[in-house]
């Protein structure tokens, strides 16, 4: 196992006892933010199998300039709430055992894939209506969290009030990506300053969780059983949630009658959390995640000039940077040739 100095099995037997018996190892293929592998062992002779997740940075660093401990920090205390989490084992950062500290947590049953929800056969419309609303519950429950009583502002700077959430979102972008920039970027400036202008005021500030949708959340018989990839989370707008939501939430329209969309969905998670997101703050966040993909496209370019860089690095590094300064540059009016409607992005992700 790459994040280990020594054989797994030793590994195992030193945090489990002399019987653990190593399963299966398994490298999670999808994702480029960091590795994650499955563990299947046995405590002991004649025991029920148990799972894992071990979770550390790649060679060469992150994609995401976030760090490891701050996601560790969220799955550990968001695990003594009703935000569903995989539970978090322990951290470890001895160096007999690795160079990269990592950390482990449980592995939960069930699975990103749900059969039919992307099928646009309006038999399956009642499932991709119940998955959608499932996961604005969800969503609900995260924003509403403490996050002040739970201490969330050691690791995520929060903002002063509602009305300033939005440039201090912009402004937290916009120095990671100076801090990793590997050229000058004036469109960066210029459109900092166009969104700046256009910021709404929140309708309170919450945990957000940042990279959310389908591909990221655990499902089981329809429920969400664990929310996970949260490197991207902050203090801010929940609309900046509903701006990276990746399909869950799906435009069906039968008979001329609109059954789902991003209407309905903001009126059912009124609803359901007492939140007030609006239209207008989703579109506005949906134009910031353009200036979050210029920035780890950056932070990947940092890590392939190392020579340290898997495949998805590098692409995130020369082809999804690129594409986020273009949708930039068509957001301020400096190229048109590109689709106005931002809803239609909603699904850009590294993850």
């Amino acid at each position: 196992m790459e994040l280990l100095k020594r054989p797994l099995a030793d590994y195992l037997a030193d945090r489990f006892g002399d019987e653990a018996e190593l399963i299966e190892y398994q490298r999670f293929p999808r994702g480029s933010s960091r590795i994650t592998s499955f563990v299947t062992y046995r405590p002991a002779p004649g025991a029920p199998e148990e799972k894992l997740v071990f979770r550390g940075d790649l060679p060469g660093g992150s994609t995401i300039p976030t760090p490891l401990d701050q996601e560790y920090f969220i799955y550990d205390t968001l695990g003594r709430t009703a935000v569903p989490v995989a539970p978090v084992l322990f951290w470890e950062a001895r160096p007999e055992w690795t160079d990269r500290p990592f950390y482990v947590r449980r592995q939960i049953e069930g699975s990103w894939e749900i059969p039919h929800f992307m099928d646009l056969d309006p038999q399956y419309d009642e499932l991709r209506i119940a998955i959608s609303k499932e996961h604005l519950r969800k969503l609900g429950i995260v924003h509403n969290l403490d996050w002040k009583a739970l201490g969330f502002e050691k690791y995520l700077s929060a903002p002063a009030s509602v009305e300033s959430a939005a440039v201090h979102f912009i402004d937290g972008l916009v120095r990671s990506i100076d801090e990793y920039k590997m050229e000058a970027l004036p469109l960066v400036t210029e459109a900092a300053d166009v969104l700046k202008a256009q910021a709404p005021v929140a309708p309170r500030l919450s945990l957000c969780k940042g990279t959310n949708g389908l591909g990221e959340e655990v499902f089981r018989d329809g429920e969400i059983v664990a929310m996970s990839d949260w490197e991207e989370a902050s203090i801010g707008d929940p609309a900046a949630d509903f701006a990276s939501l990746q399909n869950f939430i799906p435009e069906i329209e039968r008979d001329g009658r609109k059954l789902w969309g991003l209407e309905q969905a903001l009126d059912y998670y009124r609803e359901t959390s007492g939140i007030d997101v609006t239209a207008e703050n989703v579109q506005f966040y949906v134009k910031t995640r353009f200036l979050g993909q210029v920035g780890y496209g950056h932070k990947a370019a940092t890590v392939t000039q190392k020579g340290l860089a898997d495949i998805r690095q590098v692409w995130t590094g020369t082809e999804v940077q690129h594409l986020g300064k273009r949708l930039i540059a068509n957001q301020i009016g400096l190229v048109t040739d590109m689709d106005p409607n931002w809803f239609a992005e909603l699904n850009l992700t590294v993850e």
